[in-house]
C-alpha cells in the first residue's frame, strides 16, 4: 500500500505544483480567458488536451475489459477513435476562425452564430449538459477502482469509491479557480503519463510478459469474429457502434473548446494529426495487450480489472503502481474536462440566454456551477456505484448527444440549412433516440429488430431528414442567406491581430466594429 498510494500521492502533488505555478502566471481573468485559455496554445497542448478528453480512465477498465471478454469486437474503439479525430482536422478552419473573430467560447456559441438562434443554443447546450453528467459520475466511480487496487484489496468498494470521489472533488478546486488554462497545462502532464506512459507499459508487457503476440492464437472463434446477421447482437451492431463513435466524436462540448484554445488554425490541424498518431499507437498497443490477456483465466474471470491484474502479475506492486498512476492520470483529466465544460455551458449557454449576464457574473456563475456539479455528481456516484445498469445510462446519454451532429456538421457543410430545420430535426431525433433506447438499455441502445443498429443512429437519420425538409420548406429569407454567405467568407479572411474579437452577428450583420 505504501508503494501504490505513495505513487498516486507523488503524481497528485506534481499536478498541484503545476497548477500553482501556472496560476501565478495567469492573466487577468475574463470569462473568455477562463473558458478558452486565452486562445494561445500550441499544437502539442491542443493534442494532449484532446487526447485527455477523448480517452478517459474507463478506457483501461471498460474498453479493455470488453476486448478481453469479447475479442476483436473491442477494436471498434481503435477504428472510431482514430477516424473521429480526423474530422477535427477538416472543420478546424471555420470553427477556429469564427471562434476567434466572434469570441465563441462553447459548442453552443457556434450553433447560435451559424443559425442566429438563441433557442437552438439553449437546446443544444441543455442536451450536452444532461449527456455529460452520467460520464462525470462514471469518472468518479472509476477512481474508486483505482483506490481499491491501490489498497491491495484491503478497502471495501464503498470506502474506495468515497476516497476516490474525495480526491477528485479536491482536484476540482483548481479547475473551478483557473478554468481552461489550468486544465490545458495539466492535460499535458496527465496526457504524457496516461497515454505515452501506457504505450511504453503495453510495449513492455508484450515483449517481456507475453513474449510477443502468440497468445492471440489461443483466442476462440467467437472472439476472433464480428457479430453476423442472425447473431444475438445483430448484423448491424458493429457498424452501428463504429458509426455512432465516429459521428459523435465531435459532438461532445469539450472537443470544440479544445479547438478554441489553439493559437491558430495551423495549430489545430497539427494538433489533430498529432492526436491521431498518439491515439493510434496507444490504442493498438492497448488492444494487443487486451487480446493477449483474453485467454488468461484470471483476466477472463474479471475483465474490467484485468489491466491492473496483468500489471501486478507481470511486475508485482511496483508495476501495479505504474498502471494505477496511468489510469489515475487519464481519469483525472477526463473528470476535469467534463466539469469545466458543464460549468461554462451552464453560465454561457443556459443562464445567460434566459437572463443576460455581465462578464464577471458569468465567471462567478461558471465557477459556482462547476462546484455544484462536482458535489452533486459525487453524491450520485456514491449512491449508485454498485448499480447493475450504469452502462445503459451512459449509452442513453450517448444516443442523445450524437443528435447534435446534424445541426453542427449540417450547418458547416450546407449553407441553406436554417434555424427552423435545425431545431425541428434536433428535437425529433432526440425524442426518437431516447424512445428507442429506454426499452433496450441493457443492450446499450442496440435495437434487436433492426439487427442491432443503435437507437441514436435511427434518431440521427430522422433528424437529418427533418433538418433538410424543414430547411427547404421554410427557406431562409435573402437577408439570412446573405448573412450566412458572409459568415463563411469571413472564415477565409486573414486572422485578426491577437486580442481582437468581434461580437456575434445577428441577421444582416456579420462584421461589426471590433471591441476596443
Amino acid at each position: 500500500m505504501i508503494v501504490t498510494f505513495g505513487a498516486l500521492g507523488v503524481f497528485f502533488a506534481v499536478i498541484v505544483v503545476v497548477l500553482h505555478i501556472s496560476k501565478n502566471r495567469q492573466s487577468v481573468a475574463t470569462f473568455s480567458n477562463y473558458a478558452v485559455g486565452e486562445r494561445s496554445f500550441s499544437s502539442w497542448f491542443v493534442s494532449m488536451a484532446y487526447t485527455n478528453s477523448w480517452w478517459p480512465g474507463s478506457t483501461f477498465t471498460a474498453v479493455f475489459g470488453l476486448t478481453v471478454a469479447s475479442g476483436v469486437i473491442g477494436l471498434y474503439f481503435l477504428v472510431y477513435s482514430v477516424l473521429g479525430v480526423l474530422a477535427m482536422y477538416f472543420i478546424a478552419r471555420p470553427v477556429w476562425k469564427w471562434g476567434k473573430k466572434f469570441d465563441l467560447r462553447t459548442q453552443a456559441d457556434l450553433l447560435d452564430l451559424r443559425y442566429n438562434s438563441r433557442g437552438l443554443k439553449l437546446i443544444g447546450s441543455a442536451i450536452s449538459v444532461v449527456a455529460l453528467v452520467p460520464w462525470l459520475v462514471l469518472g468518479l466511480i472509476a477512481m474508486g477502482a483505482v483506490v481499491q487496487w491501490a489498497s491491495l484489496g484491503k478497502l471495501s468498494d464503498a470506502d474506495s469509491i468515497l476516497i476516490g470521489i474525495a480526491v477528485l472533488v479536491v482536484r476540482q478546486f483548481w479547475t473551478v479557480q483557473m478554468g481552461m488554462r489550468g486544465l490545458i497545462l495539466t492535460d499535458m502532464v496527465q496526457g504524457i503519463v496516461a497515454y505515452i506512459g501506457s504505450a511504453i507499459l503495453c510495449l513492455g508487457l508484450l515483449f517481456f510478459y507475453f513474449g510477443g503476440i502468440s497468445n492471440m492464437s489461443k483466442l476462440t472463434d467467437a472472439q476472433l469474429s464480428l457479430p453476423g446477421f442472425g447473431s444475438d447482437e445483430g448484423g448491424l451492431y458493429y457498424f452501428g457502434i463504429v458509426a455512432a463513435g465516429i459521428i459523435g466524436s465531435l459532438c461532445w462540448p469539450m472537443i470544440f473548446t479544445r479547438i478554441y484554445t489553439a493559437a491558430s488554425v495551423r495549430e489545430v490541424k497539427k494538433g489533430s494529426l498529432q492526436t491521431m498518431a498518439i491515439g493510434f499507437v496507444f490504442c493498438v498497443l492497448l488492444m494487443f495487450v487486451a487480446l493477449c490477456a483474453a485467454p488468461i483465466p484470471f483476466a477472463a474471470a474479471n475483465p474490467v480489472s484485468s489491466f491492473f491484474a496483468i500489471a501486478q502479475d507481470a511486475g508485482g506492486t511496483w508495476l501495479l503502481a505504474i498502471a494505477l498512476v496511468i489510469v489515475f492520470a487519464a481519469g483525472m483529466g477526463f473528470v476535469d474536462g467534463v466539469t469545466q465544460a458543464i460549468g461554462t455551458q451552464v453560465a454561457n449557454d443556459i443562464v445567460a440566454v434566459v437572463h443576460p449576464l455581465r462578464d464577471k457574473q458569468e465567471l462567478y456563475l461558471a465557477k459556482a456551477a462547476m462546484a455544484v456539479t462536482a458535489i452533486v455528481a459525487a453524491i450520485i456516484a456514491y449512491r449508485i456505484y454498485d448499480s447493475p445498469n450504469l452502462a445503459g445510462v451512459t449509452q442513453l446519454a450517448y444516443q442523445a448527444i450524437i443528435q447534435l451532429a446534424v445541426p453542427i456538421f449540417g450547418g458547416l457543410m450546407w449553407r441553406k440549412g436554417n434555424r427552423d430545420g435545425a431545431i425541428a430535426g434536433l428535437l425529433v431525433g432526440a425524442v426518437i433516440a431516447l424512445a428507442l433506447t429506454v426499452p433496450y438499455m441493457d443492450q446499450g441502445g442496440a435495437v434487436p429488430w433492426l439487427e442491432g443498429l443503435g437507437s441514436g443512429l435511427v434518431g440521427l437519420v430522422a433528424n437529418l431528414v427533418v433538418f433538410v425538409a424543414v430547411s427547404l420548406l421554410r427557406a431562409s429569407d435573402r437577408e439570412e442567406l446573405e448573412r450566412v454567405d458572409q459568415l463563411f467568407e469571413s472564415a477565409r479572411e486573414p486572422s485578426r491581430s491577437p486580442g481582437q474579437t468581434t461580437s456575434m452577428p445577428s441577421a444582416g450583420q456579420v462584421a461589426p466594429a471590433p471591441i476596443p
